[in-house]
């Protein structure tokens, strides 16, 4: 599973901070797929809702910095995260519509397309913000 990693760094400490939270966020997500035991509806219902009201809180505030500062980047950040809010909705609509779908399967599927989302974003978008919003600005 891929982890937050210094080179994911984007120099303010609050968005580095809520990206560390993210990859808290999956690896509660990645043991509870490995523990051994099924993976329940519940836990499952409860991570995705954490994951959406985190990622939904960070976006917010790193959308916040980008305005204060005039950042050039903004347009392409946000939309990058209207994408991912409204599949992890998706994905979370179509879990409660039918819980009777493998929680394990899902699980697997909704951690596979988040960490691969989560880690190219922080990488190939967020990065560009690296000296070009001050550090101690937001």
């Amino acid at each position: 599973m891929g982890v937050w990693h210094d080179g994911m760094k984007v120099g303010i400490e609050q968005i580095d901070d809520d990206h560390r939270g993210l990859f808290a966020i999956l690896r509660e997500l990645d043991l509870a797929i490995h523990a051994g035991t099924e993976v329940g509806a519940e836990v499952l219902g409860d991570i995705l809702t954490r994951m959406e009201r985190y990622a939904s809180e960070h976006f917010a505030r790193e959308e916040e910095i980008q305005q204060e500062v005039g950042y050039e980047g903004y347009e392409e950040n946000r939309r990058h995260h209207v994408e991912l809010l409204r599949t992890l909705n998706a994905f979370i609509l179509r879990f409660q519509a039918d819980p009777s779908d493998d929680p394990r399967v899902t699980a697997e599927t909704i951690r596979s397309f988040l960490m691969v989302w989560i880690s190219e974003h922080i990488v190939k978008v967020d990065c560009k913000m690296r000296g070009r919003i001050l550090p101690w600005c937001g």
